[in-house]
């Protein structure tokens, strides 16, 4: 079976983990840096997840998960071992047409949680469609030697870049010869050298003198 690979809106949308071990804590996080809203259900919490509900950044039941729990939900997470118990939030997931991964028991799931390597606002998802995580893993690993934090630095001073170009250059065609430039030529290597006056001086020749670092409000660190 193959699956769509598909990038989710999650601000603001009501989720749910059910479980408080650590792999909900990795789930949680992941959706906390989405911008959801997290419910969690389970009887207790290990530390990470207990100062989370602490300091109010998620909602947390603190009893066994109950019908009822993915009501207003979009997604959810299962992250227990009570074969069950997963199976019951699975159903409950279908009935209520919730977005559900059951953690490890693909046969369960509606989504596939892929290996994920974050060059923010650049993102590489990866998956095996289930076949085998520990795979996933390792491209994951060579993906994270490849592309260094300038991926994510170029990604936000193109986009800050854009309004620029489209302002001095009317021909669309133009405009994507430029970005074209600009990808396939030395800004990425001037970014990973983190070389201000070098990447100045390629924006510059792509988008004319006022595009610089420093207009563009980027900092290279």
């Amino acid at each position: 079976m193959g699956y769509h690979p598909v990038f989710l809106d999650l601000r603001g949308r009501s989720c749910v983990v059910v479980g408080g071990g650590v792999v909900a804590q990795q789930k949680v996080e992941s959706l906390l840096e989405a911008g959801a809203r997290v419910t969690v259900v389970s009887s207790s919490l290990i530390e990470a997840l207990e100062g989370l509900a602490a300091t109010h950044e998620i909602v947390h039941h603190a009893r066994a998960y109950r019908r009822g729990d993915l009501d207003d939900a979009v997604l959810a997470y299962v992250a227990v071992d009570d074969d069950a118990l997963r199976t019951a939030v699975a159903a409950d997931a279908a009935a209520s047409r919730v977005l559900v991964n059951v953690v490890d028991v693909p046969q369960l799931c509606t989504f596939i949680a892929p290996a994920v390597v974050r060059r923010d606002p650049v993102v590489v998802a990866v998956s095996t469609g289930g076949a085998s995580p520990a795979l996933a893993r390792r491209l994951r690993q060579e993906i994270e030697a490849r592309v260094g934090e300038e991926y994510g630095v170029a990604a936000t001073i193109l986009a800050r870049l854009r309004p620029v170009v489209q302002s001095a250059e009317s021909d669309p065609q133009a405009r994507a010869r430029t970005f074209a430039r600009l990808v396939d030529g030395s800004l990425l290597d001037a970014l990973r050298k983190r070389d201000t006056a070098g990447v100045d001086a390629i924006l510059r020749d792509a988008a004319g003198e006022g595009a610089t670092l420093q207009a563009l409000g980027v900092e290279l660190r």
